[in-house]
């Protein structure tokens, strides 16, 4: 009688360390999520580890033809969306199966043989088989440590293949092609490569090209290493302290938002003159430009959402690839494309600034400056001509204002195809002279003949 207790007792700390016996809070939670590891961390000695290496055939064998039946039983694939999410749970479970279903006999310490695993009796427990070693060298804690070494291989083997298991099986069981012996026969043979004649072919084949694939990485981390240290030398602040790199930061992010900061107060003066006293003339020459623009598209494509497109990106030029960003701070983007054509002149009569064409010689320089823009090869322009474009640019900024823009030149243009008049209808003059206004909110005037303000202009 105290010899039967005493097994049960064994057994059942053994039943506690293996993970078989739930705890009471699984017991109040048996909705909870199936865990990825079972029962405690066992350390393996080395001669353990090696008969795992020897058992990983059975060991593969075992786990596909387990997970087949049990997805099977359990019409897993049939279950609509993420049932296979409950087949990637069971490979987590399945160590457990493995346990009560499977025993493992190894070789006595020390001595040579191969260690066995074999599937139990239909009616052999656990309760049973401790009774039973009883007699059997090494007694229970051998049983015991065989369990233990089993539960530890599987779960292994689980983590290194788990992931492509649970597809395989998924699969297997949704075609229905396969019996679950004929499964794992397939996974084990033809896609693990666990199993079979050519196990070690295949092993040494894979070792040779991993070699290969690391004298490749080896090759590109070397390349990199080469680039990144040419990159730093080529680098003119990589040798500044940290902290006069933030000064710097700062000093290219108040130049990005305050783009007159660091001019000349004259500069500044002039620029601020021109800003305001353009806006009448910028206002009508960017909705000419954008009337121009779509008026070389296919009717089709001339629809208010197509027109809006253009009239975004009227008051900047694209990205300037001939400087490189610092600190994360991008330079700012070159002049519209239409500063190409036109600049300031100061009427000193006035004392006012007024739009005009660019003379032919400097409107071919500047033509051929904007082509080699494309590739980040240009020069940066002379002082003046950047102060023109700065003028041009804050000024196109002051009137733009895309949605209504848009929304007066699409009318325009619908009010000028139904006119009978359509050959002298101007409908960006049209527009200009509805929405364009001046420094002091007055509306802009551009002269009774269509044709005569964009001469002047």
């Amino acid at each position: 009688m105290f010899r039967c207790c005493a097994v049960a007792c064994r057994l059942l700390a053994f039943w506690l360390v293996l993970g078989l016996l739930p705890s009471s809070a699984q017991l109040d939670e048996d909705d909870e999520s199936i865990p990825d590891k079972v029962g405690a961390e066992v350390h393996l000695t080395k001669q353990e580890r090696s008969m795992l290496k020897k058992l990983e055939c059975s060991l593969c064998k075992a786990v596909i033809t387990e997970m087949h039946l049990e997805v099977e039983k359990h019409g897993m694939t049939q279950k609509g969306v993420g049932s296979e999410m409950k087949v990637i749970e069971t490979s987590n479970a399945i160590c457990l199966a493995l346990l009560q279903k499977y025993s493992l006999k190894l070789p006595a310490a020390g001595a040579s043989g191969k260690p066995l695993l074999e599937k139990k009796a239909e009616d052999e427990d656990d309760e049973m088989a401790m009774a039973a070693s009883q007699n059997s060298e090494g007694g229970p804690a051998s049983f015991m440590r065989a369990m233990l070494v089993l539960k530890m291989g599987c779960q292994r083997w689980i983590e290194d293949f788990g992931g492509d298991t649970s597809g395989f099986v998924f699969k297997s069981v949704q075609l229905g092609t396969q019996s679950a012996s004929g499964a794992a026969q397939d996974y084990c043979v033809r896609s693990a490569g666990l199993c079979g004649s050519g196990k070690k072919e295949r092993k040494q084949k894979e070792r040779e090209q991993e070699k290969t694939r690391e004298v490749k990485r080896s090759e590109m981390r070397r390349k990199e290493d080469t680039a990144a240290a040419k990159a730093k030398k080529d680098d003119p602040f990589s040798a500044m302290p940290e902290d006069s790199k933030f000064g710097i930061q700062r000093m290219l992010e108040m130049a990005r938002d305050d783009p007159l900061h660091y001019m000349e107060d004259d500069a500044k003066e002039r620029v601020r003159k021109g800003q305001a006293d353009l806006k009448c003339d910028v206002c009508r020459t960017v909705l000419d430009e954008a009337f121009q623009e779509v008026s070389k598209r296919p009717k089709s494509m001339r629809s208010e959402h197509d027109i809006l497109g253009v009239v975004e990106g009227l008051c900047e030029g694209g990205q300037d690839l001939s400087v490189p960003s610092y600190f994360g701070v991008e330079p700012p983007p070159l002049p519209p494309v239409w500063t190409d054509r036109w600049q300031p002149k100061l009427d000193k009569q006035m004392d006012k600034y007024h739009l005009r064409p660019l003379p032919k010689k400097a409107a071919k320089e500047r033509r051929a400056w904007r082509a080699l823009s494309a590739e980040g090869k240009q020069k940066p322009p002379p002082p003046g001509q950047s102060e023109t474009d700065m003028m041009l640019t804050l000024s196109c900024k002051d009137v733009l204002d895309p949605a209504r823009f848009t929304e007066k030149l699409f009318e325009s243009m619908q009010a000028c195809s139904g006119s009978s008049e359509a050959d002298s209808c101007n409908p960006a003059l049209d527009a200009a002279t509805a929405i364009c206004r001046s420094s002091d909110g007055a509306t802009c005037s551009f002269g009774s003949a269509a044709g005569k303000a964009k001469e002047d202009l």
